[in-house]
């Protein structure tokens, strides 16, 4: 499972101060030693999302840079500014995940090409926050964003399909899980090669009190790992979290098990 951390992003008070004040040195050091962190705790991918607050071009390049000056783990870039994405893209000493790509016409015409050129990765969200759909429509609609993504020559080995995860403390949200499940399950029979999964998985646990958090998310993570989940976007500082991905892996024989790997 490729483990996507989501600590660098402005929806955290912390993160949306550090890059509030670019020009400091301790700004740099915060920012630096939160991706430390997140890499001893076994993220495969740093996400840097701007999506929430600061989705400017100068604050992309400069924590891009600021990261990479102490990793040299893939970045996945999360923005809704094209501008903003064309200067991580040509700060990424190495390609990085795009998050996100959705059915919305600008983003398909605006974006897609930009990541295609740049040989990055991309997040093709299939689920609408606005109007959750069912299985179904999310099977078309990922058919539709992927038919897109290899237009412009994005291989399906580089895509991620993201069904979008709502909070499950409302019934909208926990019944829209049970057509997530169907969509993961109906996944492996629709593309050939076949296009990989992922999901927020804090997502799920919005709303619940903070001690049912770590709970539900590793519950979720471990069911929808069952299914086929093949990414994860999540608080890797969460020592809950990283035990239940280091689990999964044992039980897949992805790596040799040890009590070690359960207890840290």
């Amino acid at each position: 499972m490729l483990v996507i951390a989501s600590n660098l992003t402005t929806r955290n008070p912390r993160i949306s101060r550090i890059l509030r004040k670019l020009e400091l040195k301790d700004t740099i050091a915060e920012l630096q030693e939160l991706s430390r962190q997140c890499v001893s705790a076994g993220a495969d991918v740093l996400d840097i999302n701007l999506q929430q607050h600061h989705d400017h071009p100068e604050v992309m390049g400069f924590a891009v840079k600021a990261v990479q000056e102490v990793t040299d783990r893939r970045l996945c870039l999360s923005t809704g500014n094209v501008k903003t994405l064309e200067v991580g893209l040509k700060a990424c000493k190495r390609p990085p995940w795009v998050n996100y790509v959705s059915i919305e016409e600008g983003r398909l015409r605006d974006m897609l090409p930009l990541i295609a050129e740049n040989g990055a990765g991309v997040v093709l969200l299939v689920g609408d926050p606005a109007a959750p759909g069912d299985a179904e429509q999310m099977i078309k609609k990922a058919a539709i964003l992927v038919g897109a993504a290899n237009e412009v020559g994005i291989p399906n080995s580089s895509i991620l399909l993201d069904p979008g995860l709502f909070h499950i403390t409302g019934g909208t949200g926990q019944h829209y899980l049970t057509e997530v499940m169907e969509f993961f399950r109906a996944l492996p029979d629709v593309f050939e090669p076949p296009v990989k999964s992922t999901c927020w998985i804090g997502n799920a646990s919005v709303g619940a009190p903070a001690r049912l958090r770590p709970v539900i998310e590793t519950a979720l993570l471990a069911m929808l790992s069952g299914l086929g989940l093949a990414s994860v976007f999540m608080d890797v500082l969460r020592r809950e979290n990283m035990r239940m991905v280091r689990l999964i892996k044992i039980l897949q024989n992805e790596v040799i098990y040890s009590a070690g790997e359960i207890e840290l």
